[in-house]
């Protein structure tokens, strides 16, 4: 693994770049592999509303669904617009083919997933570490 590389575990924070809002990626049911007492995520942890959440508001030009929210920034600020609602047509990319987790390759800190919106979901932090 590369020098600044981590394992990826239940309640990792992650972003879109399209999303108004951080949010935590779930694991309803462990694969059963752990690092420091949490559950490692896999390639196929990609469910929208069981693994990744809404991610706010979606601020992507192809989000063309016609409503509009209106939520606190993480800023305080009032924001509107599209809700997100991640479409999650493929797997995870940028995993670790070497660590099996549950016979998928292993979620790190370099994986990333694309939304069907454009948006580019990413880990700011690993979740190994208690906020």
């Amino acid at each position: 693994m590369a020098e600044n590389e981590y394992y990826i575990v239940r309640g990792a924070k992650m972003q879109c770049d399209c999303g108004s809002h951080k949010r935590r990626i779930n694991l309803p049911e462990s694969h059963g592999s752990y690092v420091n007492g949490k559950p490692m995520m896999n390639e196929d942890d990609k469910q929208f509303t069981v693994n990744v959440p809404h991610f706010g508001i979606c601020k992507s030009p192809s989000n063309q669904t016609g409503d509009t929210i209106y939520l606190i920034s993480e800023e305080g600020a009032t924001i509107s617009g599209p809700p997100c609602r991640p479409m999650l047509l493929e797997k995870w990319m940028k995993t670790k083919a070497s660590a099996k987790v549950e016979g998928k390759p292993a979620l790190t800190t370099e994986s990333l997933l694309v939304c069907g919106h454009k948006g580019q979901i990413t880990f700011v932090n690993n979740g190994q570490q208690d906020e």
